[in-house]
């Protein structure tokens, strides 16, 4: 295959997570949620740092080895709530919203910075650390409003992972592209 064309390809719906360690995805799996919300699935469950769209192969390949140079260990977070986002009039999400550290400071402005350095454009969006437990239908109206978490322990995270996501009928389906130890 030419050179040209290769770099021509590229992954669609790309976004870079932390993926959850076992403890912290069945804390979370186990969290109720109401019946108008489709859980999303046990093996999915991470924390987006940030979302790229599309990409190409290349800046996928550039792109891991960026983050693998700022690869550095994340302490465990706090679950500070269980809430729904936009609001609870018309939700969207129902996410465990994590408490904003040093830490999340210093990955949102590694993976930033590294986004950059392979010429991807830069979510505008600030960075706000949760984990998306459910999704509802986009005319849901009325869930239930923020709620204090209890009895859940601190998340711990394995890999900063870079996926591709395809969209399906059931859901999204992730792809690991790449995976970095945190």
């Amino acid at each position: 295959m030419s050179e040209a064309l290769d770099e021509a390809r590229e992954w669609k719906r790309c976004f870079i997570a932390l993926a959850p360690d076992a403890p912290s995805r069945d804390a979370l799996a186990a969290l109720d949620v109401p019946p108008n919300a489709r859980r999303v699935p046990h093996a999915q469950l991470h924390l987006t740092v940030a979302f790229i769209g599309a990409m190409t192969f290349a800046q996928g390949e550039a792109l891991a080895r960026r983050l693998a140079d700022h690869a550095m260990p994340m302490p465990p977070a706090t679950v500070t709530k269980i809430e729904c986002w936009p609001g609870h009039a018309q939700p969207r999400l129902l996410v465990a919203a994590l408490a904003m550290s040093d830490a999340f400071t210093a990955l949102d402005w590694r993976v930033r910075s590294s986004m950059g350095e392979v010429g991807l454009s830069l979510d505008a969006r600030a960075f706000r650390p949760h984990v998306t437990l459910a999704r509802f239908a986009r005319d849901a109206k009325d869930a239930p409003s923020a709620s204090p978490v209890v009895a859940l322990p601190p998340l711990r995270f394995t890999s900063l992972v870079l996926y591709s996501s395809t969209l399906a009928k059931q859901g999204a389906r992730y792809e690991a592209l790449a995976s970095l130890p945190v």
